[in-house]
């Protein structure tokens, strides 16, 4: 979709926003270019007008990011600018993965920054017959460590929650925690196969395994 020139960012979003949601259900993605998103504030309030006050608050994240100020609407991670990504589903291992995904850009690369995307629908059709029963027999079990070593701390991913709200949030979800001495934490939880997609009229749904490739993981901009 291409708004017309000198079209106010936020209004116009919000005043297609139905429009916007209807092509994504549609067709698993819609970019909209011409934006005049002309710093990081503008961004945000229009990434915030996609999600409708749908956002959502980003916990047990990979990477660190900085919240933007609208629920929901987050920097991109924290990732070295020569390390690739790879393909996953986003927050797929939390106990609530997000429906709707918004992206924004403010400054283009030089060369590189392609967002790249991929129909998890197609990506299940495409698995093998054996390794489809086993995650629907089987689901599948996460198991992650958070120090102060590598990657992000549990007051990060936890959103800057304290022990006990972590205990909370970990019992009311179906994870398992443990505390070791160094002041790390160590979570497992189990999940299903696959999840239906609301709005998409798909009998096999989308998968909804953890992903990754040399322990490389994909943020959000916003989401809900």
């Amino acid at each position: 979709m291409v708004p017309p020139p000198g079209a106010d960012p936020v209004a116009w979003v919000a005043a297609h926003r139905a429009d916007l949601r209807e092509l994504v259900a549609l067709h698993g993605s819609v970019l909209v270019r011409g934006l005049d998103l002309d710093g990081r504030e503008r961004a945000a309030a229009t990434v915030a007008a996609v999600l409708g006050g749908e956002g959502m608050a980003e916990r047990e994240g990979f990477a660190p990011r900085d919240p933007y100020g609208p629920p929901g609407v987050y920097s991109s991670s924290h990732w070295p600018a020569d390390q690739p990504m790879c393909m996953h589903h986003e927050l797929s291992y939390a106990g609530r993965a997000p429906r709707l995904l918004a992206f924004a850009c403010v400054t283009p690369p030089t060369s590189g920054g392609v967002t790249a995307l991929a129909d998890a629908r197609a990506v299940l059709a495409d698995l093998p017959a054996g390794l489809v029963e086993r995650f629907e027999r089987d689901g599948w079990r996460l198991t992650r460590h958070y120090n102060p070593f590598v990657g992000i701390g549990w007051q990060d991913a936890f959103g800057g929650a304290g022990r006990d709200e972590v205990e909370e949030y970990c019992a009311e979800h179906g994870i398992e925690t443990r505390w070791d001495a160094d002041g790390g934490c160590g979570r497992s939880r189990r999940g299903p196969r696959s999840s239906p997609t609301p709005g998409r009229a798909s009998a096999a749904g989308s998968t909804r395994s953890p992903s990754s490739t040399s322990g490389r993981w994909r943020p959000r901009c916003g989401s809900s």
